[in-house]
């Protein structure tokens, strides 16, 4: 028996106990939301900009915790749903232990540093590095730790609390020439070893930079 020739532009007839590859069924009464419908009929919504309140009550309750283990050395705020918990560089160790081992803040997601130079606020120093760190349960609640550095002064590596901090710190060494020490392998992370200077610090020249392009997996 050879196989039915059918007409251009018509399918062949699909077995009718054979499940709908749309997901629909097989019926008028059935009818099943594919992921595309769900999708389609979010486009356009504006984005929820609800804060879920679990986690910043948790992340209030560490900073108060975490200001009253180091004195007077430190300080919190909440701005717009996001808590800062300021300390001496001093204390940058000793805050994130107690973090992790005593409030179960276990990931460490980014160290983000900014450059205040020309500010027209007055700030502690020029440098201000935060610290993301968040606690893996409902809420996600998470807590800045934030530190204050004059230009030269160095940091102590969060390597031995967090791990993550490796590639963050590379990169804040990088791109604003902040030095953490009690590590090893402090080199830069994007630009090539032998660039001169920082590029996201605010004195860094504006204007085209001489790129280098190569197709070598080796050298990549």
């Amino acid at each position: 028996m050879t196989d039915a020739i059918h007409p251009a532009g018509e399918g062949i007839p699909a077995d009718p106990s054979a499940p709908d590859p749309q997901g629909r069924g097989r019926g008028p009464s059935t009818s099943v939301l594919q992921r595309e419908d769900v999708d389609a009929a979010k486009r356009g919504r504006t984005p929820s900009t609800s804060v879920d309140h679990r986690g910043l009550a948790i992340a209030t309750q560490t900073a108060a915790a975490l200001v009253g283990e180091l004195g007077e050395s430190a300080a919190w705020a909440v701005f717009r749903d996001e808590v800062t918990v300021t300390v001496a560089p001093a204390s940058l160790t000793a805050a994130a232990t107690f973090l992790r081992d005593d409030q179960g803040f276990a990931l460490l997601s980014d160290i983000s540093p900014c450059d205040r130079d020309g500010s027209e606020r007055e700030h502690p120093a020029r440098f201000n590095v935060d610290y993301m760190v968040t606690k893996l349960v409902a809420g996600a609640p998470r807590v800045r730790l934030r530190v204050w550095v004059a230009e030269g002064e160095q940091l102590p590596s969060l390597i031995p609390v967090y791990p993550t901090a490796d590639w963050h710190e590379r990169e804040a060494f990088d791109f604003f020439g902040i030095e953490f020490t009690g590590r090893e392998g402090l080199r830069r992370l994007i630009m090539p070893d032998d660039w001169v200077g920082h590029p996201l610090r605010k004195d860094y020249p504006i204007g085209g930079e001489p790129v280098k392009f190569t197709n070598s997996v080796r050298e990549l």
